[in-house]
């Protein structure tokens, strides 16, 4: 199963800690062999701007946000998208109309056009998926569903149960 995860969940690995987080689920997903996970190319930049406040503040250094984000890039058994071929750009350009966050919509639209799973704590995004964008996502990947940590949480313990 193609798991795709929010930048949030990569906050961790430059030493910010994101509230109503799970900061295991990364670990717990990546010891889980039938599970394959993916994050949006653009979570480097996500991680680089959010460091750059931090470390301005005098909450993180410069070597705690460059290690974190190669940490990232290093990490072989996490795959990177790049969100701009043009069915994502598309897709983001539409939800665009009713999220504010540009970011948010490249790195949701490219979870729907990878990934059968997204994983974020978004309850924006959520309630659009489940209302407004149902029917556009259903179109173009019908097996598709967002969830939280704990709701992958329960995934997971389902998948070790069945091995």
């Amino acid at each position: 199963m193609k798991v795709f995860f929010d930048s949030s969940y990569f906050f961790p690995l430059i030493k910010v800690e994101v509230e109503n987080s799970s900061p295991d689920i990364l670990s717990l997903a990546h010891q889980v062999k039938s599970l394959e996970l993916h994050y949006s190319s653009i979570t480097l930049f996500e991680l680089s701007a959010k460091g750059a406040r931090m470390i301005k503040s005098g909450k993180l250094t410069s070597n705690d946000v460059i290690e974190g984000i190669n940490a990232l890039i290093r990490w072989r058994d996490v795959i990177s998208i790049d969100p701009w071929n043009g069915e994502v750009q598309r897709l983001a350009f539409y939800f665009r109309n009713d999220h504010s966050d540009y970011i948010d919509c490249l790195v949701l639209a490219s979870s729907i056009t990878t990934a059968n799973m997204f994983i974020s704590e978004d309850t924006t995004l959520r309630n659009l998926l489940k209302t407004k964008w149902v029917t556009t996502v259903g179109e173009i990947n019908p097996r598709f569903k967002i969830v939280n940590a704990d709701q992958l949480k329960v995934t997971i313990n389902e998948i070790e149960k069945k091995s």
